[in-house]
Order: structure tokens, then C-alpha cells, then sequence
């Protein structure tokens, strides 16, 4: 089987009716594998695709890796050929990512192909939305307490929808509460990611909080989306002003009370090896882990 390249191109906001289709066939809880991440993100890490064999195969020209393919199971063997044709053209070193725990656990055998490396910085973290908006547990009843010190202090406080007219004050918090942070390159590239995402809000699906202290005093916003044929929701973008004590917990608490009934879990991604962030994620006590693997070929 010869694999032709020659299509491989940008992703285009019209491409999400091809993406969602062959996503729910996947019905995934991985935060990379939802069309508006691949979108948002496709300036920053040069993100095209190309289809194989009935499959999405997403390239990031950056970082010159493919992702697992979207769409149908896809054996080690022709994973293997796929990877071997982006090598013969130049495009990769044979590094595959956002490779599911399923995949080793139905193909025992992929280390005949395939050399396996494992980050813990990569796996996803997940939540139960109905633990988060009922403070259960003993780590989210700490939660509840900043949540009311919040409502004391900010007794006129009140959550409104992310809608089209809200866009404006929604990029301009964001922007504000970023400037605040030592500036790297994680925040140019969700610089990019999120003037896509306020440019095409409505056609990429994402729905979102904003947080009000005062009814002109925005403290903080959550941006999300749905994950195809999925119990999960992925938190694309959480920002909160931390000089306001509670808002980030009133925020995420805020949120799960938004979606409790329809949805049963939120992705709130990776946190990159980054301790603070670690620690941030783990003392919401997460439900369990979407754990991603990296192949490389060994041949």
C-alpha cells in the first residue's frame, strides 16, 4: 500500500464537519483529539492533516510529529507505514503522539514497530462535574471555604453566559490577567490560540463562563467545548484575577454547577510537568486520568 501525502494540508474551520465525524468514532476523552484545540492551535504549531485510509492524520509541521489517527482503530502495522511514509518525505523523526492507553492494551504486540515513552506531564486530568459542584470530598470541602469568603466579600457577585456581545470583555480579561504573568512562549502561543477562539467562537461550538465580583468588575472566565460522543467537556481556557480571594475556586465551582446534569466529566488538560500547576489540578481532587503515550519507531 503506497500512502500519498500530496493532499496533506492546513486545517480550516470548514474541516470540522470531517473532523467531528470521524472523532466520534473515537468517542475520546482526550483534550487533543477535539477539533477546536486542533483549530486554535494551528498557527502556533503549523497544524495541518491529511487523510489516510479513511482517517485524520494530523501533523504539527513545528514540532514535527503526527498524532494518533482520528477516525477508525488503526493497527500498529499500518500506523507503523504511516509514520514511515512521513519519514521518506522529510516531514518527521518517526514520533507519533496522543497515543491512547487502549491502543497498547488491544495491540500487546506494537513493540515489534514501536519504541513506548511516557510523560506524566502529558497525561490529561479529569473531573467529576458532580464532586466539583457538590463539594464532595474532603480536599473540594477546602474549595467550598474560599467559595464562601468569596461570596461574603462579594456580595453582588453574579455568572453570566459567554455570548457573542461578551466576547469583548471575555478577550480583554484574558489578555489583562496574561500580561500579569512572567511572559514565555506558552503564552504567545495561547495568544494566537485564543484570538482564534474569540474570532470563531460560535463556529467552532465553544461555549464559556465569565465570573463578575461587580456587575463591571470581570474576575474571571472559563472557555469549553464539547468532546465528541463523549461524557466529557474540555476546559480549553480557565483564567481567574488571583489579587480576589476565592475567585478561581468560585470560578471552577461556578462552572461544574453550569454544567452539572449535562455532562458527566470535565478535561482540564495537562499541566506540562509545571509544579505549581500540578498541584493546582491535583487539589481538586481529579476522578481519573486520560493517559497519552508517545511511539517512536524502532525501525
Amino acid at each position: 500500500m503506497k500512502i500519498d501525502l500530496s493532499s496533506l494540508r492546513p486545517v480550516e474551520l470548514s474541516d470540522r464537519a470531517r473532523f467531528d465525524k470521524e472523532l466520534a468514532k473515537m468517542a475520546s476523552q482526550s483534550c487533543e483529539a477535539c477539533f477546536p484545540n486542533i483549530f486554535m492551535y494551528r498557527e502556533p504549531y503549523g497544524i495541518e492533516f491529511v487523510e489516510i485510509e479513511g482517517r485524520l492524520v494530523v501533523y504539527e509541521r513545528v514540532t514535527r510529529i503526527i498524532h494518533y489517527p482520528l477516525g477508525e482503530k488503526t493497527d500498529p502495522e499500518l500506523l507503523y507505514k504511516i509514520s514511515k511514509a512521513f519519514v521518506k518525505a522529510g516531514l518527521t523523526d518517526g514520533g507519533i503522539y496522543d497515543v491512547p492507553e487502549s491502543f497498547l492494551d488491544d495491540f500487546p504486540d506494537c513493540d515489534r514497530f514501536f519504541e513506548l515513552e511516557y510523560d506524566e506531564g502529558a497525561i490529561d486530568y479529569l473531573f467529576s462535574v458532580e464532586k466539583i459542584a457538590s463539594f464532595t470530598g474532603p480536599k473540594l470541602r477546602k474549595k467550598h471555604n474560599l467559595v464562601k469568603q468569596f461570596q461574603a466579600n462579594w456580595p453582588y457577585a453574579e455568572v453570566r453566559k459567554i455570548t457573542k456581545a461578551d466576547i469583548p470583555v471575555a478577550a480583554k480579561l484574558a489578555a489583562d490577567l496574561n500580561s500579569r504573568l512572567e511572559q514565555c512562549e506558552f503564552l504567545d502561543e495561547e495568544a494566537l490560540a485564543l484570538k482564534n477562539a474569540w474570532e470563531n467562537f460560535e463556529e467552532l461550538g465553544l461555549s464559556g463562563i465569565i465570573l463578575f465580583a461587580e456587575p463591571d468588575y470581570p474576575a474571571g472566565l472559563s472557555v469549553y467545548s464539547e468532546l465528541a460522543e463523549s461524557d466529557t467537556i474540555d476546559v480549553h481556557f480557565e483564567k481567574a484575577d488571583h489579587a480576589i480571594k476565592g475567585a478561581s475556586q468560585t470560578l471552577t465551582w461556578q462552572l461544574a454547577v453550569a454544567l452539572r446534569g449535562k455532562t458527566k466529566f470535565m478535561n482540564r488538560e495537562q499541566d506540562m510537568n509545571e509544579e505549581s500547576l500540578r498541584h493546582a489540578k491535583r487539589s481538586l481532587d481529579p476522578e481519573r486520568f486520560f493517559k497519552r503515550y508517545f511511539l517512536r519507531n524502532i525501525k
